[in-house]
């Protein structure tokens, strides 16, 4: 069995504007777009200004006079985007670059209202009204507190609001990836990936269709999307992509505390049933089955007929664009720590390099890393990425 995971990296790789910045700054401009063409007022830019945000409204805009879905896209943006706790938030807070650093700004938002509804907790048990809020309590219920009537409202209107406006933003990522990222212009093609052996087996922790329209996509080939895919033809109640935050609770609390329970991705996964293949191959790694490998065959005018299977050593487990990061250490090291896996991570540079090799300590420890990289239990290669074609 031949698995590829692939993660934001992926489309990274291939000059797609897919991180959360970008998304945000398609949000802003949305909004000034609409805000000039309502004033009718003409948008200028610098000639060293990125304009392909800017060039796609303009086309969605004049499609919107003469096309219903255009016309609902851009309706639906707009209510999605106005007044979006999260989005305020976010152009104020400080967050690093990555997607993860993006989940952990919503996480310390959640955590902060858990702290808030414990005060208000011990203020009712006292039949006080009165609570003390430090400054950053303050300032996070500024964003998602408003309506608030009385202090029992503390809690239960910004968990609201917040659940309602994180299922808004969700969907209109939603829209940004399926109708932009996705019909986006790709010239790169990743030779690191184009070499790779037949594969059984994509787990995509992404939400777009990359691989699906620039690689093999052979009819024998399973798509486990973890994290669910973005779909333009959804709505904002049954859209299935995962945006949330990781368990923070400790010990049996993790149990019985459930006051926000639906910010967390376990709850999500579940919730919005993304699925998961991926468990039904890690229970075909373990077994004592032979180990094979796909061969698909052809006809004369090159499409796969059939596929045929043929005995090899090990399995490959190929790690194309992910960080490694231990959000998702369950899913890694379920795959990488089997002693009849050989795995495969590409990285961009040493830097990059070097932060693999530590987050990986994260997910397999310390002990598992040394004895896996190296002499006669050696599973696990470092390999650094072509640059693209």
């Amino acid at each position: 069995m031949n698995i590829l995971v692939i993660g934001n990296g992926f489309d990274l790789a291939h000059g797609l504007q897919t991180t959360y910045k970008e998304f945000l700054r398609f949000t802003d401009e949305f909004m000034a777009y609409k805000t000039a063409k309502e004033n009718r007022q003409e948008l200028s830019w610098n000639d060293d200004e990125d304009t392909r945000f800017y060039k796609y409204f303009i086309t969605l805009f004049n499609e919107s006079q003469r096309n219903e879905d255009a016309s609902r896209i851009v309706n639906e943006l707009d209510s999605l985007i106005k007044d979006n706790v999260w989005l305020e938030h976010f152009k104020n807070a400080q967050i690093e670059d990555g997607w993860i650093d993006f989940e952990n700004e919503i996480s310390k938002v959640v955590q902060t209202l858990e702290d808030v509804r414990k005060i208000v907790d011990s203020a009712l048990k006292q039949g006080t009204s009165k609570i003390e809020l430090d400054r950053h309590q303050k300032r996070i219920l500024k964003y998602v507190a408003v309506g608030v009537q009385g202090i029992e409202d503390v809690i239960s209107t910004p968990k609201e609001r917040g659940l309602r406006d994180l299922d808004r933003l969700i969907r209109c990522l939603e829209i940004y990836l399926s109708d932009y990222i996705n019909n986006y212009s790709v010239e790169t093609i990743l030779p690191d990936i184009e070499q790779l052996p037949y594969l059984d087996k994509i787990l995509s922790f992404n939400y777009t269709n990359t691989y699906e329209r620039l690689y093999n996509n052979h009819a024998f080939l399973e798509f486990d999307y973890i994290h669910g895919k973005a779909d333009i033809n959804k709505t904002v109640d049954t859209n299935n992509m995962v945006l949330g935050i990781d368990e923070y609770l400790k010990g049996e609390e993790r149990n019985k505390n459930i006051e926000f329970i639906e910010f967390k991705k376990f709850y999500q996964r579940i919730h919005k049933e993304t699925g998961s293949l991926y468990r039904s191959w890690i229970d075909d790694i373990r077994s004592n089955k032979k180990i094979t490998e796909m061969v698909v065959l052809y006809d004369e005018d090159g499409k796969p007929t059939k596929a045929t299977r043929k005995q090899v050593e090990f399995h490959k487990l190929f790690i194309f664009g992910h960080s490694l990061d231990i959000t998702d250490k369950d899913v890694l090291r379920d795959l990488i720590l089997n002693d009849n896996v050989q795995t495969t991570i590409f990285y961009m540079d040493k830097k990059d390099y070097g932060r693999k090799i530590m987050n990986l300590v994260k997910i397999i420890t310390q002990d598992e890393l040394i004895i896996r990289t190296g002499g006669a239990t050696k599973t696990i290669t470092f390999s650094r990425i072509i640059k693209g074609l």
